[in-house]
């Protein structure tokens, strides 16, 4: 006897979206003390009937029940009951009721607003509605890693949901707490867009460097509402970084700076080299001095140093600006977090208030008395490039003085006087 085997392929049809929406909706009913009791709902998007539900009597018990959903983008959802109960008691009225609410899709992604729909004997509500979505870093050389100075570049995939759904949190503290990115950066937007771009030290500020070396961890959400899984990426300087600035002050108003050394806290590796060194306004970022003017120190390979630095602009703070280069590869681009500022030295200035002739003719007992405008004491005093004495000087106060031992001279005196850094003014 043969038996023929017959195989039955059972084919189920799944409907899958591009983009959808996760979404658990909850409801319960009871028809205790009610003669009898009815209890409906329906679940609709944009005019669409996506779910519905009946039930009655008056031993009608409905616990709270979870349904999840998987569903289409639609803009708009609402939620309709109705619900009737004839009371047992003849003295308490009947109770009926027909509710009927919606919002918008943006509305529940945010939790600005929630649904839900009741009546009597009861109720049906939208507990969670998340948009389908997953994020990644976009640099998939480095994808756990992010330097200093680089563009970050973020995705949420897929596109095409509300822009709310995009709306991107970072986490300093391991996810203790969540933070909003800023609607915009540096003039781009940075918020509700599926790729978002900016450096970590635009997104951290000035304490940047607070978090080197740690993980920062983004996600997409909103508060107490996660969309994704955190995405961690570790923020480092992949470079070195400065840890010390020696600014030599110039000794008089208009002097090339001395010199301003960079140290930092590690040397060069053995293909490492700054491509770009630069001293630039902390303020503004303005370049003020090239790598060509930086030496790099061989007695200490951990310090570059400018020198015969021109003018910068006077009361103003400045910061390192620099980057690394691993052979081809560009590594961390940094702002120095120390600085210092530029304060160019008041002018050595004087002026004559009074001049004493001579009593007698070819006497030496003229005098010239002046006031000091700006400088620092001690003074030296010339006349004709000759410095005068200690003996021949008379100090007033400590601005006014009085040059004597002086004869007539029809030509006039060329007047000199030094402080003490040797700044010059000349009169003639």
């Amino acid at each position: 006897m043969y038996f023929k085997a017959t195989f039955v392929l059972l084919l189920f049809a799944v409907k899958s979206y591009s983009q959808s929406y996760s979404i658990t909706l909850k409801y319960n009913a009871s028809g205790n003390n009610c003669h009898a009791a009815s209890y409906s709902w329906n679940f609709v998007g944009d005019g669409n009937i996506i779910d519905e539900f009946s039930d009655g009597g008056n031993d009608m018990n409905i616990p709270t029940t979870t349904v999840n959903y998987d569903l289409p983008t639609y803009g708009s959802f609402s939620l309709s009951t109705n619900t009737a109960c004839i009371p047992l008691d003849e003295t308490t009225p009947e109770c009926n009721s027909n509710n009927s609410y919606s919002t918008s899709a943006v509305n529940l992604i945010k939790g600005t607003a929630g649904l839900s729909a009741g009546g009597c004997n009861g109720s049906v509500y939208i507990s969670k509605f998340i948009p389908n979505v997953t994020i990644r870093n976009l640099d998939t050389t480095t994808p756990t890693e992010v330097c200093a100075g680089f563009q970050l570049s973020l995705a949420a995939f897929p596109t095409g949901f509300p822009q709310e759904a995009y709306h991107w949190q970072y986490s300093v503290n391991n996810k203790i707490s969540w933070i909003d990115v800023p609607a915009t950066i540096g003039g781009r937007q940075t918020n509700n867009i599926a790729t978002p771009t900016f450096s970590m030290q635009e997104l951290l500020g000035a304490t940047h460097a607070n978090y080197m070396d740690k993980q920062i961890f983004f996600r997409l959400g909103y508060s107490g509402t996660a969309f994704t899984n955190p995405l961690a990426l570790t923020y480092s300087a992949c470079s070195p970084v400065v840890t010390k600035i020696e600014y030599d002050s110039p000794k008089c108003n208009g002097d090339a700076i001395p010199k301003v050394s960079v140290s930092f806290n590690r040397p060069l590796a053995q293909t490492e080299y700054l491509s770009y060194i630069s001293i630039v306004d902390k303020n503004n970022g303005a370049l003020s001095n090239q790598r060509t003017n930086a030496v790099f120190d061989i007695d200490n390979p951990q310090k570059y140093t400018f020198y015969n630095i021109s003018p910068l602009q006077d009361t103003r703070t400045y910061i390192i600006s620099y980057q690394a280069q691993q052979g081809s590869i560009a590594r961390g681009s940094m702002f120095s977090t120390l600085y210092f500022t530029y304060n160019d030295p008041k002018k050595m200035q004087f002026k004559i208030t009074k001049q004493n002739q001579p009593t007698c003719f070819d006497g030496s007992d003229g005098s010239i008395e002046v006031e000091i405008l700006s400088g620092s004491s001690p003074y030296n005093f010339y006349i004709d490039n000759v410095l005068r004495s200690t003996s021949e000087i008379t100090q007033i106060d400590n601005l006014h003085y009085i040059i004597n031992g002086l004869k007539e001279n029809p030509t006039g005196y060329k007047i000199k006087i030094t402080d003490k850094s040797d700044c010059i003014e000349k009169l003639f």
